[in-house]
């Protein structure tokens, strides 16, 4: 709806006539929060009415309450249609689920790729979210036989709608399909360009809010995972990244929600190329948590000297002189540069390097 039609529904389901302004500007506080869905607006205004709070307190029982009120059976509005806003979306999952045991391989194949998005889905950003996510991510190689000490996303990567074809291409066969009966339940919507889809703000939610808190965490470290495996270093698009680093950025801000520690659990990829990420799109804060636990865990598991700790060293220290943090920078230039004098030599490439980064 349009701001000023869903003020006015929230003001006729809440049985107040002759609203004074703060009344108005109470509604208009409401509706922008429930993204002006009518069904949402209908319900919150049956809420009030019934006593239960004021229009003025609503907004803050909402934010502690979100999503019993959102599925209270009490309150489904003051229009004959007699479902919650939860319970909508539910009746579309459960008619997925339905399709999902289907006997017809087809109809079954399509329901199921329909649910393991709805499990990444709500755990990226609700807008930009792009096949090209799903196309990067099916080319990522398991590079658990070369770093079998670290742990590694490429190793949790759920291959399911990330098959390749016999030309070593993906195949988005499955995830066509599972998108046509999101499109379809009206669960997901078309972004701005082809291949690109957002949901709504509170179907988003609802994504998350319907899963149990060990679903929820599992559902959160697999879009992580997913999202992390996508990135790549050979020359991927600027806008990709730009893309890229909002989805990881709200995972992370979804992980923190439940309680977790401040990053999603270490995997030795992810943390590298999500640092990275953050550092070249202006985040270097954030980049700094994940350095500093990448050097961290290597200096544990490999070694100090192990080239990757190093390496793990140097990130850290360009990331302190992004930061300002120059004597921070500089002493961890001056290691780099002495494990590499005395492991490469002087004549090395990376020593060299070294002696112009501390310079």
């Amino acid at each position: 709806m349009e701001e000023k039609e869903a003020i006015g529904l929230l003001l006729k389901a809440s049985c107040l006539e002759s609203p004074t302004s703060d009344v108005q500007g109470e509604a208009s506080r409401i509706v922008k929060e429930l993204f002006c869905l009518p069904l949402a607006i209908d319900q919150a205004g049956a809420y009030i009415a019934s006593g239960a709070t004021t229009i003025g307190d609503y907004l803050a029982k909402y934010s502690e309450h979100r999503k019993t009120l959102l599925s209270h059976s009490e309150f489904t509005g003051a229009s004959k249609y007699n479902r919650t806003v939860y319970e909508t979306w539910e009746l579309s999952y459960k008619e997925i689920q339905q399709r999902a045991n289907s006997d017809d391989s087809h109809k079954a194949n399509a329901a199921n790729s329909a649910m393991l998005l709805l499990e990444l889905f709500p755990f990226f950003h609700h807008e930009g979210i792009t096949e090209e996510i799903f196309s990067y991510a099916a080319l990522e190689k398991d590079e658990n036989a070369s770093k079998p000490k670290l742990p590694l996303a490429s190793s949790m990567l759920d291959r399911r709608l990330l098959a390749l074809s016999k030309t070593g291409t993906w195949d988005n066969l499955l995830f066509g399909e599972g998108i046509r009966i999101l499109l379809s339940f009206s669960l997901i919507g078309r972004g701005p360009s082809d291949n690109v889809y957002a949901m709504h703000p509170l179907v988003h939610t609802w994504g998350r809010d319907r899963l149990t808190l060990i679903k929820r965490k599992k559902c959160c470290l697999m879009a992580y995972v997913t999202l992390s495996c996508s990135l790549r270093w050979d020359g991927q698009p600027y806008g990709f990244q730009r893309t890229l680093v909002t989805h990881v950025r709200a995972n992370v801000e979804y992980w923190k929600s439940e309680g977790n520690q401040n990053t999603v659990s270490y995997m030795d990829d992810a943390y590298v190329k999500v640092g990275r990420l953050l550092w070249e799109q202006g985040y270097s804060k954030e980049a700094e948590t994940l350095e500093i636990e990448v050097l961290d865990k290597r200096n544990k598991i490999l070694g100090v000297e192990h080239p990757d700790t190093i390496f793990a060293m140097a990130n850290l220290a360009s990331t302190y002189l992004n930061l300002g943090k120059y004597t921070e920078a500089e002493k961890l230039e001056m290691q780099v540069l002495d494990a590499r004098n005395r492991i490469l030599g002087v004549e090395h490439p990376h020593t060299i390097k070294a002696m112009a980064n501390l310079a």
